[in-house]
């Protein structure tokens, strides 16, 4: 069986993620979740009661409870604009790194549909700048 292909090293892809997993380690990211975040009890099989309950996170688009796993905290205006390319680290760090107001707890599931339509968004906007 061949080899898979690894892509070349994208330095600015390398830069953002470092930057992105800074974010989601900050103290604002945590405020976010605390406020959504709900403790229920857990049992085990023999019904006996665990010493850890289990944590679950409101999602503010379905309301739905979900585990801490499948919880993430989204940007309500998106760090790239979807009509903007990016101009500058200092303003994706700025937009990266903005006030609670900016944030909200989704559910994955959510928060993939939203990713989705901005990444349509943005490519369809590009595809209109390269026809002007």
């Amino acid at each position: 069986m061949p080899k898979k292909k690894r892509p070349k090293y994208n330095q600015n892809a390398a830069i953002r993620g470092a930057l992105r997993r800074a974010f989601s380690r900050s103290p604002i990211v945590r405020e976010v979740l605390l406020e959504h975040r709900r403790e229920i009890p857990k049992y085990r099989k023999d019904g006996s009661l665990c010493l850890k309950p289990a944590v679950q996170y409101k999602c503010n688009v379905c309301n739905e409870w979900v585990s801490s796993t499948k919880v993430q905290v989204d940007h309500v205006s998106p760090v790239i604009p979807v009509d903007e390319t990016f101009t500058s680290w200092d303003k994706f760090i700025a937009r990266l790194f903005c006030a609670k107001g900016n944030l909200k707890a989704i559910c994955k599931f959510c928060h993939d549909i939203k990713s989705l339509q901005e990444r349509r968004l943005r490519k369809q906007f590009l595809a209109e700048q390269k026809c002007k």
